[in-house]
């Protein structure tokens, strides 16, 4: 992930309520009085001031550092010794002329112990900007390494998997809209497709694991399966709790309803995410929609969670400062309370161990199969066939 700011944002998402388990730096100055707080954002933003690396290149804005994610095999059951032994041999390798910052978590579902790598723009003995042109490559490099330790290797697992694993999907789009369902919604009608996705966008963006995913996914009606050991790609398949005829695969929707695009996400943990409060708000909304039988405000909803996080807003002061260019979708967003107050010092409670319980969905599964939406919904689903036979 690229970062076009100040290193002092990174800093404080990955030491905020001494989450951090250890850190580890390479060509850094780290303070030697004991207790001091070692704060690595500045000493990064001052070497890109001094070599004036913080100005745009061309009409481009200026990337000011990357951060890698690593994150071993749970099967692994690596140590954090382990962990910071390979970690910072990989980083040394590809970034032994860079200021670089590791901080170590266990904070996603399995408490597995990961990496989040902070490289610095500026190579400190040429002064030039840090080329990242082919991030596959650096994933790749991992994998002997890891080999060598006794550890899982991707490459391996990938080379074992079927071709279809290996093989390109059929849309490359984030986002793939079929005819039928553009014509369907164009016409106003009800396409159990789009309804689908709506539901996915939702989960996708307030979740942070596989079995998060699937729990709230199934609060909202949705189930989730493997696809076909014979289908070209592997690949989830979605379809309604009420109506099991009404199947779609995710990367028919769009790469970013794939397994392997959520996957992906996944192993991120909390970055990227709003905070714990407000992602628990944002489905307690989805599921009051998808209970009452408001598909529009669910679908007005998922595309609000989706523009929060491609414009990286997090709190109401990112809201009032990047969300000028659309007011419309600020004022809504405003209005589901779903934002960290920014500068106030607020404070959500803490995430529960299982934010998206069956016990919490239980009342919305009463009213969540298609079956229980609302006579004018239901009145409109004969357009469905034709979606399904195109």
């Amino acid at each position: 992930m690229s970062g076009h700011t100040s290193c002092k944002g990174i800093y404080r998402y990955l030491t905020k309520d001494g989450r951090a388990l250890a850190s580890d730096y390479l060509n850094l100055d780290i303070p030697e009085h004991e207790g001091t707080a070692f704060d690595w954002a500045a000493a990064m933003d001052d070497t890109r001031t001094r070599w004036r690396n913080d100005t745009p290149w061309g009409d481009r804005p200026c990337r000011t550092y990357k951060h890698y994610v690593l994150s071993p095999d749970p099967k692994d059951h690596v140590n954090l010794d382990a962990l910071r032994e390979l970690t910072i041999a990989w980083a040394r390798e590809h970034f032994g002329d860079f200021e670089v910052a590791i901080v170590y978590h266990d904070d996603n579902a399995g408490h597995i112990p990961h990496a989040h790598v902070v490289v610095n723009n500026t190579n400190i003995v040429m002064g030039r900007r840090l080329q990242d042109h082919d991030p596959k490559k650096l994933k790749h490099s991992l994998q002997p390494m890891a080999k060598e330790r006794g550890l899982s290797d991707f490459d391996s697992v990938e080379e074992r998997a079927s071709v279809r694993g290996r093989m390109r999907p059929r849309t490359l789009q984030a986002e793939h809209v079929r005819r039928a369902e553009r014509e369907i919604a164009e016409k106003g009608g009800y396409s159990w497709v789009a309804d689908i996705r709506a539901r996915i966008r939702v989960a996708r963006s307030v979740t942070r694991s596989e079995d998060e995913f699937r729990e709230l996914l199934k609060s909202l009606g949705v189930e989730v399966e493997d696809n076909s050991a014979k289908a070209r790609r592997h690949d989830w398949v979605f379809s309604f709790s009420g109506h099991p005829t009404w199947r779609v695969s995710g990367e028919s929707l769009g790469l970013g309803y794939g397994r392997e695009s959520l996957m992906r996400g996944f192993s991120l943990g909390a970055a990227g995410h709003l905070a714990d409060a407000g992602e628990r708000r944002a489905a307690e909304l989805a599921r009051s929609a998808v209970e009452l039988g408001d598909l529009s405000e669910l679908e007005r909803l998922s595309e609000a969670l989706a523009w929060l996080k491609d414009n990286r807003i997090h709190t109401t002061a990112d809201l009032a400062t990047k969300g000028a260019g659309n007011p419309d979708m600020a004022a809504y967003v405003q209005s589901l309370g779903i934002l960290k107050e920014g500068g106030t010092g607020r404070r959500y409670a803490s995430r529960p161990s299982k934010p998206f319980s069956r016990a919490q969905g239980a009342s919305a599964q009463r009213g969540n199969a298609p079956e229980h939406a609302s006579e004018h919904q239901r009145a409109r689903q004969r357009d469905d066939g034709r979606e399904s036979q195109r």
